[in-house]
């Protein structure tokens, strides 16, 4: 074969794998939950060139921990072309999803290339990572997980560098930028830069044993981080101003992370988080054989990974290692479990793998490298296949807008009064589908708050789906406040009249 077809294989063969996922959980429907419900109104809102983060949903301020006012808008942003050409499709939202997978594969394979593994061995994991059933699950959610992975793995691809020009410098503060604004959870690439930054400096002033203050003024870390927070001080408080900030959001759960036993919290969450990893790497199965070899395969990259990561600090720490800890310490302490946060290091996690594997390859016997590398990754898509078929021609129960959903959603659009506020569970898909104002309880409180909270607003109406809350919701109505009216609206729906 030709060096110049042997150059450009790697890609034709990237753009093949990528076809697939332009068919992998796409359908014209969404599962509940409601963080989709509110970057698509934030989105709807930028296309028709409303203030973003006017949604209707009311921001309960004595249940922070519910959601925050608004989402940073760098996915709306995104999302913004899509709503404006195609409406509320959830099908074109799909294959948007899919188009951004499909970079993440090409960004993964140069992230891999960038870090030395070899073209064969970069395809793998490239294809491994985006393959990974997390990744397949989210990538059939209107979501910016994926998205905040892109430019976070774009970033890693910059970083990674023996010089910094003025060019890569400003391409780095963009792509941190819009990680960023896209997640806030991306923040903590500028935690990892600070780090590198302080780390740097005090090995300079040990080695050299002179003031390092030079130093810091022409590290690239501090024109990142300075840039970086120059810009979202722009978007936020120009460009995308907002009346009500998201600070107390995160500060509620900070403390709660906080808050208790610290030693206690970081045992059962380093748990957790030994748990999570594997899930990158198995997908259950009914297939009891694939179910045996994806265990195997997820608790190996558990063990691969953590060895690959202490053989790396031990050799040089760099940035990825830092922001690998980092997000460690998040996963750790934040109070809520979702395997989510953990995506941004998944390339990193991948890459420790990778040096594991390698490692151990170099102490066998001669064996073929690629060879092993690509009957690994037909191992591993083959316990996928199972998950990947039910994708491609199941569409899960339980999603929504549901026939019956969009008869309530209808009756609630004609008969409710755009100033009448409702109390949902769901608050935020409900802005979306009726365009009506929506808040959510505070569980942290009791019932006779919630109903002090709910006359002090003049709230009017609440919603009760069965099987949502709607113990809590019998428990209220017959010991703190009887409705004055209820219609069953549709299959399941009751919308109750405190007023």
């Amino acid at each position: 074969m030709l060096r110049s077809q042997q150059k450009y294989l790697p890609y034709l063969l990237l753009l093949l794998f990528s076809v697939p996922l332009f068919f992998i959980n796409v359908h014209d429907l969404h599962s509940w939950g409601d963080d989709f419900a509110q970057y698509i109104k934030e989105a709807q809102n930028i296309a028709t060139g409303k203030p973003y983060y006017q949604s209707n949903y009311i921001f309960n301020k004595y249940n922070p921990v519910y959601a925050p006012p608004q989402y940073p808008p760098g996915f709306p942003l995104l999302l913004a072309p899509v709503v404006k050409i195609w409406g509320l499709s959830f099908i074109a939202m799909y294959y948007f999803n899919s188009f951004i997978t499909a970079c993440l594969l090409f960004v993964l394979f140069a992230y891999f290339r960038k870090r030395q593994a070899g073209p064969v061995a970069s395809l793998c994991l490239a294809t491994m990572v985006t393959y990974s059933h997390i990744i397949l699950d989210l990538k059939g959610n209107v979501l910016a997980d994926i998205p905040c992975l892109l430019f976070v793995t774009i970033y890693l691809v910059y970083r990674e560098a023996n010089t910094y020009s003025w060019k890569r410098i400003i391409l780095l503060i963009f792509f941190a930028s819009m990680a960023i604004q896209i997640r806030s959870q991306a923040i903590f690439i500028l935690a990892a830069e600070a780090l590198l930054l302080f780390f740097s400096l005090i090995k300079f002033l040990i080695k050299e044993r002179r003031s390092a203050v030079r130093k810091a003024f022409i590290s690239p870390s501090l024109f990142i981080i300075a840039g970086v927070l120059l810009i979202n001080l722009l978007l936020d408080k120009i460009i995308f101003y907002t009346p009500a900030s998201t600070t107390s959001f995160y500060n509620d759960f900070i403390h709660a992370a906080l808050s208790g036993s610290m030693i206690g919290s970081a045992k059962e969450y380093l748990v957790y988080l030994f748990q999570v990893i594997p899930d990158y790497f198995y997908c259950e199965t009914s297939n009891g054989f694939f179910n045996a070899v994806g265990y195997f395969i997820g608790y190996a990259g558990l063990v691969f990974g953590v060895t690959g990561f202490l053989l790396n600090i031990w050799k040089r720490l760099a940035f990825d290692d830092l922001f690998f800890i980092i997000v460690c310490i998040l996963i750790i302490y934040y109070p809520v479990r979702d395997h989510r946060y953990f995506l941004p290091v998944l390339p990193i996690l991948f890459y420790y793998c990778y040096t594991t594997f390698k490692i151990i390859l170099l102490a066998a016997p001669p064996v073929n490298a690629r060879i092993v590398a690509i009957v690994l990754t037909i191992i591993f898509l083959r316990s996928e296949y199972g998950y990947i078929k039910t994708l491609v021609l199941e569409t899960r129960p339980g999603l929504i807008p549901q026939q019956k959903d969009l008869v309530a959603f209808r009756y609630i659009s004609q008969h409710v009064n755009d100033r009448d506020i409702i109390i949902f569970t769901k608050p935020r898909a409900l802005t979306l589908f009726t365009n009506k104002k929506s808040m959510n309880i505070s569980w942290q409180l009791s019932q006779q708050m919630n109903k002090e909270i709910f006359d002090s607003m003049w709230v009017k109406y609440v919603l009760v789906i069965d099987g949502f809350d709607d113990s809590y919701f019998k428990t209220y109505f017959n010991d703190v406040q009887h409705p004055v009216d209820s219609v069953k609206i549709s299959e399941g729906y009751t919308l109750y009249s405190l007023r």
